[in-house]
Formats: structure tokens, C-alpha cells, sequence
């Protein structure tokens, strides 16, 4: 399961987030994570990336943004509170930066 990312993806995930105030790498179920202040924000997986912003933010992006919809576990089992951004060209998520400053502002405020 944990081989289940891209490496291109996870290389310029990093380059995004690993400089922000607070944020380090980490690990989540196996895959690559980012954490503020202890709590998991961000994980690579799958063609993407999965933010935390909590159920009602996460509807609005996804009304708004193609490129999401709510993480998907399992077939069938949807985490609410989190967005899972895809975007084949790992430059695109650049044009994701809002969202993940989002997710470390939600995240670290909890």
C-alpha cells in the first residue's frame, strides 16, 4: 500500500511545504506525511496529495475544483475531512499552495 505514490509528486510536495514555520516529514500508514505541530496536515498517496481542512471546507473546494474530491480510503469509505488533490503534472500543485497553507492553519488551530 505505502508504494502506492509518485516520487515526483512527493519531491515537489516537499519543495511546497518542508520550509514552512512548524512543518516537518513524517510518515502516515506508510506514505509520506507532513505534520504542524504533531498532527498530521498532508500525506502523498496515490496520484496525489490529501489535505486536511475538515468536512464543510472540504465540500466548498470540491464544488470549486476539479482537480478534488474527498479522500476515498477504500472503495465506498470516504474521510470527510479530507480533500484529495490529483493533478498528473506535479508542477500543478503549485496552483494548490492556498490550500495547503489552509491545511496547516486548520490543523495547527486544533
Amino acid at each position: 500500500m505505502a508504494d502506492n505514490y509518485r516520487d515526483d509528486h512527493k519531491a515537489m510536495i516537499d519543495s511546497l511545504v518542508l520550509g514552512m514555520p512548524g512543518v516537518k516529514g513524517s510518515k502516515a500508514f506508510g506514505y509520506p506525511a507532513y505534520k504542524v505541530n504533531g498532527k498530521i496536515f498532508a500525506f502523498v498517496g496515490g496520484g496525489g496529495m490529501i489535505l486536511k481542512l475538515g468536512e464543510r471546507r472540504v465540500q466548498e473546494v470540491v464544488a470549486s475544483r476539479p482537480a478534488c474530491k474527498v479522500f476515498e480510503v477504500t472503495d465506498g469509505v470516504y474521510w470527510q475531512a479530507w480533500l484529495n488533490i490529483d493533478h498528473a503534472d506535479s508542477e500543478d500543485f503549485v496552483g494548490d499552495l492556498d490550500l495547503i497553507e489552509e491545511a496547516v492553519g486548520f490543523v495547527a488551530g486544533q
